[in-house]
């Protein structure tokens, strides 16, 4: 094969008649195939346009080669991270097995609102020994003392407490 002579590169235009069939070719020899070598080759000449003002390289080819050789790299790591990416979701994916449904969530959001309406209307007593035995974990000698009442007015109000969450429940 004769060496063709350099094309001339004053314009962008001028560098992509003259060259991108030189870059198309050097592209299929790195990545065996020619879709994909198509199209680094035209993203090369985007990246070209993207970059500025044109000035006319030295070394077309050189310059061609060092920009679609970039883009390779850009695009190497890009899917890299995207296999990361989808592994981790595959994972994620194995973790939503164990999730609960959209209904259970609804449900268990309607019954926490059937709760924080039930507290609302309890005596601030009341609730307060449910929420230090619920929340807080604290045994009905623990609510007594705290509260400074007796262990049976506690048991009390724990059973009036959750009689009152039946009911806004039921409702």
């Amino acid at each position: 094969m004769k060496p063709t002579p350099p094309a001339e590169a004053a314009t962008l235009e001028a560098l992509y008649r003259g060259y991108h069939g030189w870059l198309l070719s050097w592209l299929r020899r790195r990545v065996q195939c020619s879709h994909y070598a198509a199209d680094v080759a035209q993203d090369t000449f985007i990246r070209l346009l993207a970059t500025g003002p044109y000035v006319a390289p030295c070394e077309p080819q050189a310059y061609l080669a060092t920009v679609a050789r970039r883009l390779l790299m850009d695009k190497g790591r890009r899917q890299r991270l995207e296999q990361a990416y989808l592994e981790e979701l595959k994972l994620c994916a194995a973790c939503m097995d164990h999730a609960p449904s959209p209904e259970q969530i609804l449900q268990a959001v309607q019954v926490l609102e059937a709760i924080d309406r039930a507290l609302a209307q309890m005596k601030p007593r009341v609730r307060e020994s449910f929420v230090l035995r619920h929340l807080e974990g604290l045994d009905q000698t623990q609510i007594a003392q705290r509260l400074g009442v007796s262990v049976r007015t506690v048991q009390h109000d724990l059973v009036e407490a959750l009689l009152a969450c039946d009911r806004c429940a039921q409702a």
